[in-house]
């Protein structure tokens, strides 16, 4: 017997967060609904808005729906989400979406087994400026001590990024300045030249912080990046 389904959009405009539920087998259809509802509650809510995503009895997303899914996660960032916690259990849906958002770009979130492990989770997290985003094998371009290297992005943000490198790793504290391109469009920027401090670092990775963004640079490469992630990787 297929459980019905069930979905719910919830706004905590005094909290400034989004509680989504979806239980049973969930349709294309039934995520449209859940989609309007969306729309409504972030109408209510201001940029940096948490998004508690509770899918621990959702049992399975059919294929239809997973589009739709992916439609919704490009409407929060397009709206300035700044959290998701999705709160899962060990089901078919739960490897669904790993491995659909494995193979596409989009944000980052994290992981949670029940809504009150959710709620620890953000009350210990580091608030960031700003969702992080995943691209797929976007590379940038640094340079230490007049060489000119290269790494691959694991996820970026308005605030900062981490990159993987088969080569140098910078020291803890240098500043750097990186370089991020893009393919061009009419729309957005496609070169970003940042300043910026290494704040972590590894054998093979390193994290930095970003130095000299203004508020309409950071716009303009948060809007750059939610373009990055609403279209598909093989787009021209």
């Amino acid at each position: 017997m297929i459980s019905m389904s069930k979905v719910k959009a919830v706004a905590d405009i005094s909290r400034n967060r989004l509680y989504l539920t979806m239980s049973g087998h969930v349709d294309a259809k039934t995520l449209n609904a859940l989609y309007t509802d969306i729309r409504f509650c972030v109408a209510d809510l201001q940029p940096g808005f948490i998004v508690i995503d509770d899918s621990s009895e959702c049992n399975l997303i059919y294929l239809s729906g997973l589009p739709v899914y992916k439609k919704i996660m490009d409407y929060l960032a397009a709206n300035k989400v700044g959290e998701v916690v999705r709160v899962v259990q060990d089901t078919i849906s739960h490897k669904q979406i790993i491995n659909y958002t494995d193979k596409i770009q989009c944000y980052k979130t994290m992981y949670a087994d029940q809504i009150e492990a959710a709620e620890k989770k953000l009350e210990a997290t580091r608030r960031r400026n700003g969702i992080r985003f995943k691209l797929s094998g976007r590379s940038i371009e640094y340079t230490i001590n007049n060489q000119n290297l290269s790494g691959t992005l694991v996820d970026l943000s308005i605030s900062g990024c981490s990159v993987d490198v088969e080569g140098i790793v910078p020291a803890m504290a240098q500043e750097l300045t990186i370089v991020l391109l893009f393919d061009r469009d009419d729309r957005h920027p496609s070169h970003f030249q940042i300043k910026t401090r290494v704040v972590r670092v590894s054998t093979s990775s390193f994290a930095v912080q970003f130095l000299d963004l203004d508020d309409d640079q950071q716009e303009q490469l948060y809007q750059r990046l939610v373009y990055e992630v609403s279209r598909p990787v093989d787009s021209p």
